[in-house]
């Protein structure tokens, strides 16, 4: 059910309320639906995009039957055996038209040319010996040996793509081979990132006293922005019609509106009145996670909405465990399954919430294991720097032991499969 965007204070002021961290992950998947208006691109630009449409093959792969080898092509069929010598009558290379074969003969032939008409066997030359315009052969050949038959990788009419898988060179492979070169892939996600505080710098100002350097929007802007993805950032003080004029002006024309800071429930964390000034709705305020329990999800118009903390750790894992997702749903990009790792150090835990730890993830003895890359702290940089994932440890009143398996969600797409 969705929520006002102001709610009573009680629920700001109590633990009660948080969503559990599960049930939030399957709210996010149903808050947008896949964007319209495919966008047709060259192939040589459609790596790393998500396909919008079903891929038929116009053509078949191979096309016709061709040569898997250098040799000779033969007829043996009612044959009891070869003979020892044919004379040679025909040469095909690949990229001649289909020859034919003469009776009683051996036809020379390259690896990938057309079978010619009448043989059913290749008889590779380092089994034969050639003596001017007669050709010796070791021993019988069997029937169809190195032949590659037509359409036996890809049948012509095939449906050989579906749509919302993502296209990386092996797709490109396969789409040049069957003769496209203009591809139906999702429009890009428009994101706008914006980051509150009054406190915050751009890098290479000068830094005033109790002044930062604002490090979540170049943070959000790098882990959302992707082949995909539109990202645009900017920053806006501590001021709810400020924040919510931004708002508004970003949900006429982002999809995904990402906010960071400013939605706890203190006197300076104006995000969440700023959203019901612009209309917008919440459906989660509070989700029972450690780091990034204020983070809330919902619309600003018609654009998702997902509200981060200002802490950059709680920053960075709720937009890979939140903000991701929404972008998958919305180009309609086939999820991609959970890796699960072992881990490799001990970890408390409490019941009530799921803890997100940063981990390095390395392979050992064909197993995949997650070390932990540092101390607690949502507000440290240095263990994300020194991690590529993080686990996710549900809630628990025991603690975690080493070989336990967890969920991971690498830092990068492709990582360990993610």
């Amino acid at each position: 059910m969705i929520m006002p965007a102001t709610l009573p204070d009680s629920c700001f002021c109590s633990d009660t309320g948080a969503m559990p961290f599960e049930k939030a992950r399957s709210a996010v998947m149903a808050l947008g639906w896949p964007l319209g208006r495919p966008d047709m691109v060259p192939l040589a630009d459609a790596v790393g995009r998500v396909l919008a449409a079903a891929i038929e093959a116009p053509c078949a792969i191979p096309p016709f039957d061709q040569a898997a080898m250098d040799g000779y092509a033969i007829s043996v069929t009612g044959r009891r055996g070869v003979p020892l010598v044919l004379p040679v009558a025909g040469r095909t290379r690949a990229g001649d038209p289909q020859g034919v074969l003469a009776p009683g003969a051996a036809h020379r032939i390259m690896t990938g040319a057309a079978l010619p008409k009448g043989a059913d066997t290749v008889v590779m030359q380092e089994q034969t010996t050639r003596r001017g315009d007669l050709v010796q052969f070791a021993f019988d050949a069997a029937p169809g040996a190195h032949i590659r038959r037509a359409g036996e990788d890809v049948r012509q009419g095939a449906s050989v793509l579906r749509p919302g898988c993502m296209i990386g060179w092996p797709e490109i492979a396969l789409l040049a081979a069957i003769g496209i070169d203009r591809v139906p892939v999702a429009r890009r996600v428009r994101i706008a990132v914006v980051t509150t505080g009054s406190e915050l710098c751009k890098a290479g100002e000068p830094l005033a006293d109790g002044a930062i350097y604002d490090s979540n929007g170049p943070l959000l802007a790098a882990l959302l922005r992707e082949p995909n993805t539109d990202v645009v950032l900017s920053t806006v003080h501590d001021d709810t019609t400020a924040i919510a004029r931004v708002l508004e002006d970003s949900a006429r024309s982002a999809d995904l509106i990402v906010t960071t800071a400013g939605m706890s429930v203190g006197e300076e964390d104006h995000v969440r009145n700023a959203i019901s000034r612009a209309g917008g709705q919440l459906e989660i305020v509070k989700v029972a996670m450690k780091p990034g329990k204020p983070l809330a999800i919902g619309k600003v118009g018609e654009a998702c909405f997902v509200g981060l903390p200002g802490n950059p750790q709680a920053a960075a894992f709720g937009a890979l465990a939140f903000a991701r997702p929404v972008i998958g749903t919305l180009l309609g990009r086939t999820p991609a399954r959970s890796i699960t790792a072992e881990l490799a150090f001990m970890c408390s835990r409490k019941a009530d919430r799921t803890e997100l730890v940063p981990v390095r993830l390395t392979v050992e003895q064909g197993r995949l294991t997650a070390s932990r890359s540092g101390p607690d702290g949502s507000h440290r940089m240095m263990p994300m720097v020194s991690a590529d994932a993080i686990a996710i440890m549900p809630g628990a009143s025991t603690p975690a032991e080493p070989g336990m398996p967890v969920e991971v969600l690498p830092f990068s797409h492709g990582c360990f499969g993610g």
